[in-house]
């Protein structure tokens, strides 16, 4: 009996396949991932928030971005830059972060939607996170948050256009 459910198994495994196509090019979006260096520090602090970085280095700020000292990884959604304005013993530090858009745990897929193009805004904390009750984030904490679907789109932060920002408002005082 188990010789034939051997048998019967392995006809079964060797004869039977999944006709569905699969996505070559749905893993295969390329993005930079990395952190400001002051954030290794904090990361603990952080680490519910974001994935950790492939690299803390100061080539990922803004002003001093470098791609070839900044490594890369593939993602399945988007590319993102999050630009984070912290208060670390009394004075501003502007962090940034790229990688990809599930690199934010428990997004707002609201959000999400909202960036089906390339864009850039502001958002707040609470409209990014979903369960903000966990997290106890102040209505004026914000990030920008920008995302792109092209390979290795976040290395520099595009603007966003004027209308698309218009409907942001518009969408956000609605709430």
């Amino acid at each position: 009996m188990t010789t034939q459910f051997t048998k019967l198994f392995s006809f079964i495994l060797a004869n039977v396949h999944d006709p569905a196509q699969v996505d070559e090019s749905a893993s295969r979006l390329s993005c930079y991932s990395c952190m400001s260096p002051y954030l290794e520090h904090q990361y603990m602090y952080i680490s519910h928030l974001y994935r950790r970085p492939l690299a803390f280095t100061e080539k990922c700020d803004q002003t001093s971005f470098d791609a070839r000292y900044v490594k890369w990884k593939n993602c399945t959604d988007m590319c993102v830059t999050v630009r984070m304005n912290d208060r670390l013993g009394g004075r501003r530090r502007e962090g940034y972060l790229r990688g990809c858009m599930s690199d934010i745990l428990h997004y707002n897929q609201t959000i999400a939607r909202l960036s089906s193009s390339n864009f850039c805004a502001v958002v707040r904390m609470r409209d990014l996170f979903v369960s903000t009750e966990r997290y106890l984030f102040e209505p004026s904490d914000h990030v920008q948050l920008c995302t792109c679907h092209t390979g290795l789109c976040n290395s520099a932060i595009q603007h966003i256009s004027i209308h698309f920002l218009l409907f942001l408002i518009l969408f956000s005082a609605v709430l």
